[in-house]
């Protein structure tokens, strides 16, 4: 395989008129120069010392979760940004999925509240200031304010033996009900983007810093994590950036006809496990692991303000 190379080593190095190296070195400055500005910001935004301290802090309120409720916990599971180690400083989320033996896989809807008021009281005792704050009891999580690191939302969810066995049951529940089987699937949710490139995982970043750099006109209009992460994966898989430059041109091309996107992932599931009604909403953007669930959802989303902020942008100001 080194004759081949050799051939090229010697074409590239055949004399050249004298502009045109010059040209292609200031090119490949520009092209470095503007890349590197996108390495910085990312340092800046996910340093070691920060992603150290947001999973000590997760570790410690699952542990205090698991020793002071009186839950018999299979499993837990670190979801979210901090889970998927995509989170920024400054608008880090995490999610703690209570896998629980005993929890019935139906009516979600008449056990869940009672079950998150207990939590939330025994936790409101239990945790300092110093380890949390704001901590009250939602539809279906717990949520609390880790002081100036993160948001963590706790959630509760039977032990199934399986994936398939969790689809099924999804399946077989009422449309109103699925939201509450959403945090299981957090382990594939957390695979999905864990086996992505480090590269596409700075994308991820990238955009997250891009998307609290903006005015939303409200939450309805603000792109969800999930929508970034699946924008970013599916763009590098599609596009194979060479740079951060170009991965970020890229997702925000994507990005300005959000209405008309059709995306769907066949790592987990197939095409027929989709429910049948979501082929008709548009966009379709497939959560990756839930075939019940369009991220892109318009209920969920309205994608205008994504759409124009995204063509007329620039990326650092």
């Amino acid at each position: 395989g080194s004759a081949p190379k050799a051939v090229q080593g010697g074409v590239s190095a055949a004399p050249v008129p004298w502009a045109r190296p010059k040209v292609s070195v200031m090119e490949k400055e520009a092209a470095t120069a503007d890349d590197s500005l996108y390495q910085e910001l990312h340092t800046k935004i996910s340093s070691r010392a920060f992603n150290s301290r947001i999973a000590q802090a997760l570790s410690s309120i699952a542990q205090t979760v698991q020793d002071k409720c009186f839950l018999n916990v299979k499993e837990v599971v670190k979801g979210g940004s901090v889970g998927k180690a995509t989170a920024i400083s400054g608008g880090a989320d995490a999610e703690l999925v209570f896998f629980c033996e005993g929890l019935p896989a139906s009516k979600q809807e008449k056990w869940m509240p009672p079950l998150l008021r207990g939590v939330c009281s025994v936790l409101q005792m239990q945790l300092s200031e110093a380890e949390a704050t704001g901590i009250e009891a939602m539809e279906d999580c717990v949520r609390m304010q880790v002081e100036g690191l993160m948001s963590v939302d706790l959630r509760f969810a039977p032990a199934f033996d399986s994936y398939a066995d969790a689809v099924t049951a999804l399946g077989r529940s009422e449309p109103a009900a699925r939201k509450y089987f959403q945090p299981m699937f957090v382990k594939e949710k957390v695979q999905f983007v864990g086996k992505q490139p480090g590269s596409v995982k700075v994308t991820i970043r990238l955009l997250k810093w891009w998307c609290n750099q903006q005015e939303w006109s409200c939450d309805l209009t603000r792109p969800s994590n999930e929508i970034l992460e699946a924008i970013a994966i599916y763009s590098a898989q599609q596009s194979k950036p060479k740079t951060q430059a170009q991965a970020i041109a890229n997702c925000m091309s994507l990005m300005s006809r959000f209405d008309s996107l059709r995306i769907m992932w066949t790592a987990h599931y197939q095409r027929d496990d989709v429910w049948a009604p979501l082929f008709k909403q548009r966009p379709l953007l497939m959560d990756p692991v839930n075939p019940f669930c369009n991220l892109a959802d318009p209920k969920k989303f309205d994608a205008r303000d994504l759409m124009g902020i995204a063509a007329t942008t620039r990326f650092f100001w």
